[in-house]
């Protein structure tokens, strides 16, 4: 189905595991499960909190800890996604994140489906079939002489200027003019958001292949790409927090999911040449599909209501830290947060509080 040809920059003398349709296929299951697993620790974490007696801490809860324990797994799964798969393809997947706590929702809770949910869902998982068959079949785990070749790729030093410059320029405005605009916040999230996907896929490439008896830990570029990966999903949390504390959280997640997936699309197309040797039909569906996932999440996010979230100052309250995530599809996680789990859509996420409900939103 797809017209695709082996990437010209790709050296790597290391011999695959898997041919490279079932690496791809197991890419995508690590995806999907990571991101089950999140959406499920999420709600457990949730869960835990609300059956607190008053005054007692939520660190002594063996339920939260197993939570905290799934979110673990499901991150390492995410993680290590991006060593099998296209970044392109692994970051848009975190739409089952949505899928799963709108499941867990109406199963579990027994919370009222509405119409637009189960279009939601629908069009989500569309999207992702479209996303997963169309998109390259040619990604290669990368050496880290090989990201070498890949970082001095003229058009990839373009883009990076470009980005760099964009955030300075976004930065500038938001502090200096006060714009406070969720535009231009949600910008500076999906560069970092970028440069975190990029480098999150060629550090788990490099552990990957380590792994298999090819040492990569002797390499500078393998601790650099760490720093920036640590860095930028830090930075992220920063603006995050920060749009999360200024705008509703309807419109943060939906608008957030597709400048992130936008953004780690554009990179993977960028730095790792995702789209090379695709035809015509192939990057329009492809395309098509992440716009159907887009869909999804707004439909499934949109328009919830909301009910008041008690005060730091009182004395029941009890601050819940989520656990930090710099993979994808998600990305990203918010700082600590009251009564609630957030949870990033790259990373995916939403603080939304059903009425009468114990379940997080996504």
């Amino acid at each position: 189905m797809n017209g695709t040809t082996t990437n010209p920059l790709s050296t790597s003398a290391v011999p695959p595991t898997f041919p490279r349709n079932e690496r791809i296929l197991l890419g995508v299951v690590l995806a999907i499960t990571g991101n089950l697993l999140i959406s499920v620790s999420m709600n457990i974490q949730k869960y835990s909190h609300n059956k607190l007696i008053p005054g007692t801490s939520y660190i002594k809860s063996l339920t939260w800890w197993g939570g905290i324990i799934l979110m673990a797994i499901g991150e390492v799964g995410n993680f290590s996604a991006y060593a099998f798969a296209p970044a392109s393809l692994v970051a848009p997947l975190g739409t089952t994140t949505v899928i799963a706590n709108a499941v867990i929702a109406v199963v579990f809770l027994k919370e009222k489906i509405r119409y637009r949910d189960v279009l939601g869902i629908v069009l989500a998982i569309v999207g992702a079939f479209l996303l997963i068959t169309f998109s390259n079949k040619n990604d290669t785990m990368l050496s880290a002489q090989e990201i070498l070749v890949y970082i001095k790729q003229w058009s990839f030093l373009v883009y990076m200027g470009l980005e760099i410059v964009a955030f300075i320029v976004f930065l500038f405005w938001d502090k200096y003019y006060e714009v406070g605009k969720i535009i231009v916040i949600l910008l500076q999230v999906a560069i970092l958001g970028s440069f975190t996907v990029i480098t999150a896929k060629a550090v788990s490439s490099m552990l990957t292949i380590t792994f298999r008896g090819y040492s990569q830990l002797n390499q500078p570029i393998f601790y650099i790409m760490f720093a920036i990966m640590v860095a930028t999903a830090v930075a992220q949390v920063r603006f995050l927090s920060k749009a999360m504390s200024l705008f509703d959280t309807t419109m943060v997640v939906p608008t957030n999911f597709v400048f992130f997936t936008m953004s780690a699309i554009i990179g993977g197309i960028v730095f790792y040449r995702e789209f090379y040797g695709l035809l015509f039909l192939d990057i329009f569906m492809f395309l098509f599909g992440a716009f159907l996932s887009f869909g999804g999440v707004y439909l499934i996010t949109a328009e919830r209501k909301k009910v008041d979230v008690p005060s730091s100052e009182d004395e029941n309250v009890v601050l819940i830290p989520c656990t930090p995530t710099i993979t994808t599809n998600d990305l990203v996680a918010t700082s600590l947060q009251l009564h609630e789990v957030y949870d990033n859509p790259a990373l995916l996420g939403f603080d939304g509080i059903e009425e009468k409900s114990d379940f997080v939103t996504s």
